[in-house]
């Protein structure tokens, strides 16, 4: 169990503590958040409960996060349930006989946080059709991603290109965290012509549910095959690693390496899905 103190970043007042329990062998972890009372009803319980899971969701292999609030705290019950956290039962805590003659027991109220849960109650994806909304997102993200998007030129072409695709961007806390930009060459094949997510989101499954609304929009269209390109594994670069796993867990396989495509310093891979 972690123990950490809770500070306001404008003010650098303490606001109370926090405890973060890693995940066990059931891959469950625990949070638990305590406010001085004139930090209550002020959104910040929502905002530090929200912190703790994307961070256990996204560092741990926690799958399930467990909270236990006494029944008598119905405003830590509605934390849980704003992010997601489903009531599964009740617990009593039992205090030791020597501590029982000035201790009462304790009743509480488990919740789960399931992390599929956590994501849908938090994520929006929405499709941007205005091209300079969608000019923006892309420049956003990609030149905070320096170690997948290191070529200015490349970088201006993409921010430049995407403004006449489709575009699909996905929304965390009111805040655009990623995107995919689809193009398409034949009514029957479309192509991911750029996306990214932003690093501190890796990990959460963004990447994933963006892919399936991108499958949903063009399954609509009778699109049969969607195509990607991207990094070989002839370059040793780890981070496109990842993406290569990424889009291989996604459904994609690959077919065909262009070693002089993008200049024989970047290799590129071309893979292929079929769409249901």
């Amino acid at each position: 169990m972690t123990r950490g103190v809770i500070v306001n970043k404008a003010s650098n007042k303490k606001m109370g503590e926090c405890k973060l329990g890693l995940p066990n062998a059931d891959l469950m972890a625990f949070t638990d958040i305590k406010l001085f009372p004139c930090f209550w009803n002020k959104g910040y319980g929502k905002e530090i409960k929200n912190a703790l899971c994307k961070y256990l969701f996204q560092h741990t292999e926690a799958v399930v996060i467990k909270a236990d609030p006494n029944v008598k705290n119905t405003a830590s019950q509605r934390i849980q349930e704003t992010c997601g956290g489903k009531r599964i039962g009740e617990k009593v805590h039992h205090f030791s006989t020597e501590m029982q003659y000035y201790t009462k027991d304790v009743y509480s109220i488990v919740y789960h946080v399931q992390k599929r849960d956590w994501l849908h109650k938090n994520l929006e994806i929405r499709k941007i059709e205005q091209g300079k909304e969608k000019s923006e997102i892309c420049a956003e993200i990609i030149l905070s991603l320096p170690k997948w998007f290191g070529l200015p030129e490349a970088n201006k072409e993409y921010i430049e290109g995407v403004a006449g695709s489709d575009f699909f961007a996905a929304y965390m806390f009111g805040k655009p965290v990623g995107f995919y930009s689809i193009i398409s060459h034949f009514p029957e094949t479309s192509e991911i012509y750029v996306c990214g997510i932003l690093e501190d989101f890796h990990r959460l499954g963004i990447g994933k549910e963006l892919q399936k609304e991108v499958e949903r929009s063009l399954s609509i269209r009778y699109v049969k095959y969607l195509t990607v390109k991207t990094l070989s594994a002839s370059h040793p670069d780890k981070g496109y690693v990842k993406t290569r796993e990424f889009y291989k867990a996604c459904g994609f396989i690959p077919l065909e390496e262009f070693k002089t495509l993008w200049g024989e310093a970047n290799p590129c891979l071309f893979m292929l899905k079929k769409l249901k």
